[in-house]
């Protein structure tokens, strides 16, 4: 899972300063080079697929969503059989009308049972996914505060689709910049940054219910 489609760190800019230090010359694409302008822009999709602590959490991420899909995948088998050989016993006149409307009662618990279940596990998934990628948020903006504090940009725009951002010169792009500052990183500040935002995904995810 090394993709996050779903992700959008910015809809427009991601930070904002007042000009400052001098701009002499445009910035590389492989690396930030000081006076390099006033606006850059990077590419979300590019430093998600890059980072490599984020991929590895992805890709743990993936595991569970596919065993957890393996697991209801056989409960329902095994209910489906059940249902099946409940019908035949009914059908043949193997069960007395009352066993007949008991057993149905319990079948329709344990379905209603499969159903809670597979909503439980999926909103965990969901909010680990949603942590994660607030984690994720939460480095890439202090590396782009970084950044930008280092060369005086005065905006870093997101460009990717949907962004409002249509054109680009791609000599000012400092995406392989961000990628090469997240990936020096220690694994643990994401995990650091995962924690940090779990209390805020549980406050929106209260809010939303509300």
């Amino acid at each position: 899972m090394r993709t996050a489609s779903w992700l959008v760190l910015s809809a427009g800019l991601l930070a904002a300063c007042q000009p400052s230090g001098s701009n002499d010359a445009p910035a590389g694409t492989t690396e930030v080079t000081p006076g390099s302008g006033k606006i850059v822009f990077i590419r979300v999709d590019s430093i998600t697929n890059q980072y490599e602590a984020l991929a590895d959490k992805l890709d743990a991420l993936q595991t569970k969503m596919s065993e957890a899909e393996q697991r209801q995948n056989e409960r329902i088998a095994a209910f489906q059989r059940d249902v099946q050989n409940f019908q035949r016993r009914a059908q043949s006149g193997q069960m007395a009308p009352r066993d007949i409307g008991q057993e149905q009662e319990r079948l329709a618990g344990r379905e209603q049972g499969l159903v809670e279940e597979r909503d439980r596990v999926l909103g965990e998934l969901q909010t680990e996914q949603l942590q994660l990628m607030a984690g994720f948020e939460k480095n890439v903006k202090a590396v782009l505060a970084e950044i930008q504090d280092e060369f005086g940009y005065d905006y870093i725009l997101n460009y990717s689709p949907g962004t409002g951002v249509l054109m680009v010169n791609d000599a000012f792009d400092i995406t392989p910049e961000v990628v090469k500052r997240l990936n020096a990183l220690p694994a643990s500040d994401l995990d650091a940054a995962v924690e940090e935002a779990e209390d805020e995904v549980a406050d929106d995810a209260a809010t939303d219910g509300e």
